[in-house]
């Protein structure tokens, strides 16, 4: 059988291979991508579907190539409930602190993943830290791991919607309650951490863009340029226009991230 690896096997240097995607497809899918949270409830994704995403995800890079994910994929309905069920209930608290620091709530805790026929479980196995250099480990073995896990999922929420399907962020599912709470239902190794969830499904409303900072305002040319630095009034411009913090501008519940 010839592996994608075996395909790129003996081409030139920094010679894509042939059937790459090209920079401006890279560049539209980036743009298109969104976090989605209205979901279609009555179409189905299929499981080879499921693994054209991971496929992709699988690719990811990590350091010291430890690959550290496993993919756990829920389509049971009752399960699934039971996770978005006990999402809901861990919203309450955040509420209550965000409404405590910030002075509103609106913006916590949107079910619409609830929705999605498929969930997808991001595991990440931390004894592959072992395959890092000795100090790198010690200094850093920790963020280098949490970082390979982020790569994996970022190339999945890319391929979900270069198949013209939604996914939504469920970083929740890494707290002590959710995670605990998953990995007794689903027999999960205590070993194993939850990294991340997201629901797979079609779109009911494709959300809206939000804003990006200019390439010109983010890169520094040899030294950092001090005419860029942002004081505090801009970035409290920024948070309460441009982030989720503020709604995104014109909050309406399905402002895609």
């Amino acid at each position: 059988m010839t592996t994608a690896a075996d395909q790129t096997a003996g081409q030139d240097a920094g010679t894509p291979p042939p059937d790459a995607a090209t920079y401006d497809q890279l560049l539209a899918l980036a743009r298109h991508r969104r976090s989605v949270r209205a979901i279609d409830p009555k179409r189905e994704v299929s499981d080879e579907t499921i693994e054209k995403i991971l496929e992709v995800a699988r690719w990811a890079p990590s350091a010291g190539n430890a690959q550290p994910w496993e993919f756990l994929v829920v389509r049971d309905p009752e399960t699934r409930g039971r996770i978005a069920d006990l999402y809901s209930r861990q919203m309450t608290d955040k509420r209550e602190m965000q409404e405590a620091v910030w002075g509103h709530r609106n913006h916590i805790g949107y079910t619409g993943f609830r929705h999605s026929p498929v969930f997808v479980l991001v595991l990440g196995d931390p004894r592959v830290i072992d395959a890092y250099p000795v100090r790198t480990a010690l200094e850093k073995g920790e963020s280098h791991f949490v970082t390979s896990l982020a790569q994996a999922t970022v190339f999945a929420h890319l391929a979900v919607a270069s198949l013209g399907l939604g996914s939504q962020w469920i970083s929740d599912v890494s707290s002590p309650y959710m995670s605990t709470m998953i990995k007794s239902w689903l027999g999960i190794p205590r070993g194993l951490r939850i990294y991340d969830m997201f629901g797979v499904g079609h779109p009911a409303v494709m959300p809206t863009p939000t804003t990006r900072r200019e390439l010109d305002e983010i890169v520094h040319r040899d030294r950092y340029d001090a005419t860029k630095a942002r004081d505090q009034q801009a970035i409290e411009d920024f948070l309460w226009g441009d982030t989720l913090l503020g709604g995104f501008k014109s909050h309406n519940g399905l402002k895609g991230s």
